[in-house]
């Protein structure tokens, strides 16, 4: 299983590119930010899901 750092980090990698829409972008650069500041940890169930999904379309 991948941590939920990693996943941020992988997403991060494509910010920027064509890969993310505009919402996409919006969400993964927020959750950078949350990473960046130790914060990753106080993300909702939500959030959670919606990150495991976004990564596992990218890089399943």
């Amino acid at each position: 299983m991948v941590s939920t750092t990693v996943m941020i980090q992988r997403l991060e990698g494509l910010l920027g590119t064509k890969d993310l829409n505009a919402r996409e972008t919006s969400f993964v650069r927020s959750l950078a930010t949350r990473m960046h500041a130790g914060e990753v940890t106080k993300l909702s169930g939500d959030q959670v899901d919606k990150l495991d999904e976004l990564h596992g379309r990218h890089f399943s």
